[in-house]
């Protein structure tokens, strides 16, 4: 039998009770008055078991049975209530609660680690190709508003490349994303008073070329090999596996602390995303890939790809060397994301080496 007190439905008055329950499983809620509430104790609802906080039973009136007898009410209901039992033994236990933190802090390292990437893969590639155009929808002007400047390369130039671009580049692509539209913009990108030889591409098809990149390739074909990698993020839609990454990061933080404030800017707009995000080693790697294997089929070596992107390291180590140390450490931030890791260049070599024995495909 337990003591507590016996609550009327809607009713802040507190009557002095006792409690059991028979081996028939028929409970009895019995108040000094002798007045008794009694019924099948399956139907009660009994709070979980939080320390030494009063436990709660609720009957099917809405009436309620409170009482400090935890363990009483851990004997009554054994078998019945076996969520209470994990609970109380973890809050009991320090180990038990050292292996539950472990275990949500492996939880929530996986989580963000391989599932969020997974998810924002399947999810990129279930949605229509008109997904792509509507978030990439005033990109453009945002990078012009935050990152570039008008090109000074002159018209010839950047007429030649675009219609090199459509006459031998952009036809390799339909056999993967026929609805894919590529438009080149050509921009200067200075950062710390450096000029940025970069490029990159939105979801939409529109690929951007900076004018140091252009001025530091030495051939058509090594900005043939850099703008078919670009091709690779799109037709891969890394741009937009990024944003819904960045979006789901964003509500998972607000699930866990209730607020975003500090990563409000990710997920709102695809330039954005460009500018305070790099794509993952394991985008470069699958760009790098399509490209190789559309340069086979192009008819242009894949060495011309390890050849430039050594070329703008080379550019930005140079000019970032000449700089106090210590001041400009943001200067190569973004260009830091296209690492020219060893990896990369051994597989341009691998397929350089198919190339020069004529083959169109390479294992």
């Amino acid at each position: 039998m337990i003591q507590g007190y016996w609550h009327p439905q809607g009713s802040a008055e507190r009557f002095v009770a006792t409690f059991e329950i028979n081996d028939l499983g028929r409970y009895a809620i019995v108040l000094e008055d002798k007045t008794a509430y009694r019924g099948d104790a399956s139907s009660l609802k009994v709070s979980e078991r939080l320390g030494n906080v009063a436990r709660k039973i609720i009957l099917d009136d809405g009436s309620m049975f409170s009482t400090l007898d935890n363990d009483g009410i851990d004997i009554l209901f054994k078998g019945r209530q076996k969520v209470n039992a994990v609970i109380h033994y973890m809050e009991t236990h320090y180990r038990a609660v050292i292996v539950a933190f472990m275990l949500s802090i492996a939880t929530a390292f996986s989580f963000f680690k391989w599932g969020i990437p997974w998810a924002s893969t399947q999810i990129a590639h279930t949605l229509p190709y008109e997904t792509n155009n509507l978030i990439a929808k005033g990109s453009m002007k945002f990078l012009d508003k935050v990152m570039f400047e008008e090109s000074t390369l002159s018209d010839d130039t950047k007429e030649k490349i675009r219609l090199h671009f459509n006459d031998k580049l952009s036809k390799l692509s339909i056999e993967d994303e026929s609805e894919i539209v590529y438009k080149l913009h050509f921009r200067s990108w200075t950062m710390d008073g450096t000029e940025i030889p970069n490029a990159l591409a939105l979801p939409s098809g529109d690929i951007v070329l900076t004018d140091k990149f252009i001025q530091i390739a030495a051939n058509q074909d090594e900005i043939d090999a850099v703008m078919l990698h670009e091709m690779g993020h799109v037709v891969h839609r890394h741009g937009l596996e990024m944003l819904i990454e960045g979006t789901f990061i964003t509500v998972a933080v607000m699930m866990m602390t209730g607020d975003a404030s500090g990563m409000g800017d990710m997920g709102v707009g695809l330039g954005s995303a460009l500018v305070s995000s790099a794509y993952s080693r394991g985008h470069e790697s699958e760009a790098d890939l399509y490209a190789f294997k559309k340069m086979l089929k192009a008819g242009i070596d894949p060495k011309s790809f390890s050849n430039i992107m050594a070329r703008m390291t080379t550019y930005m180590t140079e000019d970032y060397s000449r700089k106090e140390k210590g001041e400009d450490d943001e200067f190569l931030d973004y260009f830091s994301s296209h690492p020219n890791t060893q990896q990369r260049i051994d597989l341009a070599n691998r397929y350089s080496e198919c190339f020069a024995q004529g083959l169109t495909t390479c294992k």
